[in-house]
Formats: C-alpha cells, structure tokens, sequence
C-alpha cells in the first residue's frame, strides 16, 4: 500500500469549465481517451474521476502534477474548440480554471475519491453511484472497469482481499462524514 504512495505524489485535481462545457457525451468520452494516452504514455497512474457537464475531478498520482496538468490542458482546449465548430455551442476552452491540492495520506485519497464519486449523486444526474457512467465509481464496484483506473491503492486502503475491499468500499461511500475507520484484517 505505502509503496504506491511513495513512488508518486498524489493530488486532486479539477478542470471547471463554463456552464456545459462537457455537456457532449462524446466530449467526455474523448476526454477519457486522452487520458487514457497521456497517462500510459507519460506514466502518471489515475485514482478516481468523475466529469460532469461543467466540470472534471482526478485523483493523479505523478510525480509532475503541472506536466500532467499542461498536458491536459492543452488535449482538452484542442477537442473543444473541435467542439465548438458544431451545432451545440461550446464555450472558449480558455475559460477552464483549475486546481490542485496535494493529498498527503491514504486517508485524504479515500475521502477525496469518496466525494468526487458522489458528485453525480448531488447534482441530481442519477439516483444511485453506480448509475454514472462517468465516474471510476462503477469500475470499483464491478459494474464496468475503465482501465485507465488503477484501483490498487484504494482496494489496498480497505482490504487485501478484493471482494472485502469492494465492499468496504462501497460501505464508505454511503457516509457523509470520515467516521468511517479503516480496520486491517
């Protein structure tokens, strides 16, 4: 567990937009693509994501949270102003503002991947987690794995075994606050 943080610094970052700017299922399916090349091509691993209409969230484990940020940044303004030339109306990728935020501790990593999962939830988008088709909540619980995620160090966080971690997973993703207390067993 401890080697996957000490190999990489680990951060929550978000990317948000204007009001729909990844409102195109298509958009947010690219957006999962570039990813998915960026990270396998410049080694950073990927925790946890949620993308909704305006905005998208990561858990990144890299070394070079900026690197990776730059790279984002750059994948996302080219697909929307591509965007922009079609009948839906996307608004200037210039207006994305992000941020950043250092997670020191398997703690923090939970807590972050917990809330950015229940985003969708929130907002009113679905009526249970794994219904959101653009978040890593459903390849932690079984429902459809996106192999962009690395699901080890949080599996790792609640269980050695798999099945228990999946359903300490999904226990802790039912509370509001971190009264939740990770027991190895």
């Amino acid at each position: 567990m401890s080697h996957l943080l000490s190999e990489k610094k680990v951060y929550y970052y978000t990317l948000e937009g204007s009001h729909c700017v990844f409102a195109d299922e298509r958009v947010k399916k690219h957006l999962l693509d570039v990813i998915s090349e960026l990270h396998q091509r410049d080694g950073w691993l990927l925790f946890a994501f949620c993308i909704t209409d305006d905005s998208a969230y990561f858990i990144i484990g890299a070394n070079r949270i900026s690197e990776v940020a730059r790279s984002l940044q750059q994948a996302i303004r080219k697909q929307l102003k591509r965007a922009s030339g079609s009948k839906t109306r996307q608004k200037p990728a210039q207006e994305l503002i992000e941020q950043k935020r250092k997670l020191n501790t398997l703690t923090e990593i939970a807590s972050f991947s917990r809330e950015i999962h229940k985003i969708p939830l929130r907002r009113g988008y679905v009526g249970r987690l794994e219904d959101y088709w653009w978040s890593s909540y459903p390849s932690y619980v079984g429902i459809h794995y996106w192999d962009l995620v690395d699901r080890r160090m949080l599996f790792l966080y609640f269980s050695a075994d798999p099945n228990t971690a999946r359903r300490r997973l999904k226990q802790f993703h039912t509370l509001d606050d971190d009264t939740f207390q990770y027991i190895n067993v």
